[in-house]
């Protein structure tokens, strides 16, 4: 069954890996039926390598976002993508991606992960990232149900469920745990390859980066069991210790920063900590009535 695909991509200062993500796009056997790139105030030559590769591809649109302030993760990126989202109108698509402008892939990446959709249970999906390195590809683990934030395909139905994305640090992490409360499956294919230029934050320096993140699980109400779990698991990444250091104080401090945003949900927040809870004593798998992938 063919589905309507439309993509949104947020981008600001991308000019050194954007053509990467533009080429993968162009070269796909089945390309989006729009595919919206909204660049939120770069200062170097992103929306001009985008126009120019624009010309060549009807379905391609630039939108330049009025406004745009310094980098931000979460709500930052969150307020790019609903710029782009309005953009779309009444557009009946079926499925709706956030993918990010400093990603690489193969030619089939759509296609495959638009498959999964076949499965009417089947909420959210992507496919497995890696992070390029001067080491080569080193995979950005996560578990089976997780769907990465650089590239997040939505069947209508369940974006529309979960009501869209949050503008809250965590965005990408709280998403798929609501969906996962309504029901849907999520997922991402081990099998198709999302290369991922730079590691999520890392544009705000590695230390930087890894509070940001603590700052998310904050936002979401993550249960602070989970969190010291999710800093320790971090301490063996690079940069080793000082990451998951980072990470812990951007979760801790949080609690006393009044420019952090908690969701409003107390329901949603129980259903997060409980599922939290559960994977921790579980081996990270999913509670028993939870639907795997």
């Amino acid at each position: 069954m063919s589905r309507r695909l439309v993509v949104i991509t947020p981008c600001k200062d991308e000019s050194a890996f954007i053509e990467r993500t533009l080429e993968s796009m162009a070269s796909q056997t089945s390309v989006p039926a729009r595919w919206v790139i909204v660049d939120d105030g770069s200062r170097d030559a992103t929306p001009e390598i985008v126009a120019r590769r624009a010309v060549d591809h009807p379905w391609m649109e630039l939108l330049r976002k009025p406004g745009g302030g310094p980098r931000q993760l979460g709500p930052g990126v969150v307020s790019a993508f609903r710029f782009g989202l309005d953009a779309l109108g009444d557009d009946p698509f079926d499925v709706v991606a956030k993918l990010d402008a400093d990603l690489e892939f193969g030619p089939q990446t759509l296609e495959r992960i638009l498959s999964h959709f076949e499965d009417p249970r089947v909420g959210m999906a992507s496919g497995t990232t890696f992070l390029r390195t001067d080491d080569g590809l080193v995979s950005e683990r996560h578990a089976p149900y997780f769907v990465p934030g650089q590239a997040k395909f939505y069947r209508r139905a369940c974006f529309e469920e979960i009501g869209g994305l949050q503008p809250v640090y965590g965005w990408d992490i709280i998403d798929q745990i609501d969906a996962r409360r309504h029901g849907w499956v999520t997922l991402h294919d081990p099998d198709v390859t999302l290369i991922h230029h730079r590691l999520q934050g890392s544009a705000f320096g590695p230390v930087k980066g890894r509070i940001i993140w603590g700052w998310g699980a904050y936002a979401i109400g993550s249960h602070p069991l989970f969190a010291l779990g999710r800093g320790l698991y971090r301490m063996m990444e690079r940069p080793r210790l000082i990451g998951g250091l980072a990470f812990l104080w951007g979760f801790f401090s949080a609690y006393r920063n009044p420019n952090i945003r908690r969701i409003e949900d107390p329901g949603l927040i129980r259903h997060v900590r409980k599922e939290q809870v559960y994977r921790l004593l579980h081996g990270n798998r999913l509670p028993d009535g939870g639907l795997q992938p």
